[in-house]
């Protein structure tokens, strides 16, 4: 009996001495881990699938935005973001972008014009797909929104996240990480079965956004409109 315990004793002390007194004892998901190399784990999870969709709430320019896009790791995307300034739809295909946007969001766009000038435009465009190549510097901004290397690096720095409880997103097991930062408490939960992906991210403070991540590998419908529904910006004046 006490050379059980003495055995049991020195075990621990070697794993203590070895590991600095963690990952001994450490049990539940990714007891292996600390809180930011899950949270690395997650993200590089996310940027190995084919696809994703992700949806949610996010702040830009101090306006808040809603979006719901499928992205795809060759930059092919299809969605909806809406603000306070109008929605519009997003499709880019390997050649081309299509955005088809409603009539709050031209104004916006072309409040600087002349009323008339601006009127016309707007009975022109707006409920209509605009087509433009995805290679003209006009559309290398709307581009970017299927980017989806450059949507992780929101999610690259996880130093200091900590584990917490484990909860469920869409009926996936997650584990919680939190990370203190200025603008407030980041919140991410990662997927403990399957691939490790990051199901949903959050972060509260002045601009708070919540974003989830699902559709993963499923493929993006590109299929490009066609017809009198459809406009031409090259041909445009």
């Amino acid at each position: 009996m006490r050379t059980a315990h003495r055995f049991t004793a020195t075990a621990a002390l070697a794993c203590a001495a070895a590991l600095g007194l963690t990952g001994c004892f450490a049990s539940g998901p990714f007891a292996d881990l600390t809180g930011s190399e899950v949270a690395d784990k997650s993200v590089d999870a996310l940027r190995g699938a084919a696809s994703l969709t992700v949806s949610g709430k996010v702040w830009e320019d101090g306006k808040p935005l809603e979006l719901n896009m499928a992205v795809s790791k060759s930059g092919e995307c299809r969605g909806t973001i809406a603000g306070q300034e109008g929605s519009f739809e997003l499709l880019r295909t390997s050649d081309f972008v299509f955005i088809k946007a409603d009539e709050p969001f031209y104004r916006s766009q072309m409040k600087d014009l002349p009323k008339a000038e601006a009127d016309e435009a707007v009975k022109q465009l707006a409920g209509h797909w605009l087509k433009s190549k995805a290679s003209d510097a006009d559309s290398k901004e709307l581009a970017s929104l299927c980017d989806l290397d450059e949507l992780l690096k929101e999610f690259d720095d996880s130093k200091g996240a900590e584990k917490g409880k484990v909860t469920s997103v869409g009926g996936q097991k997650a584990l919680t990480l939190t990370t203190k930062t200025d603008e407030g408490t980041e919140t991410l939960q990662v997927a403990t079965e399957g691939k490790p992906y990051l199901l949903k991210a959050g972060i509260t403070g002045k601009e708070p956004a919540e974003v989830s991540f699902s559709g993963f590998d499923k493929p993006v419908n590109t299929e490009a409109p066609t017809g009198k529904d459809v406009i031409d910006a090259d041909q445009l004046g």
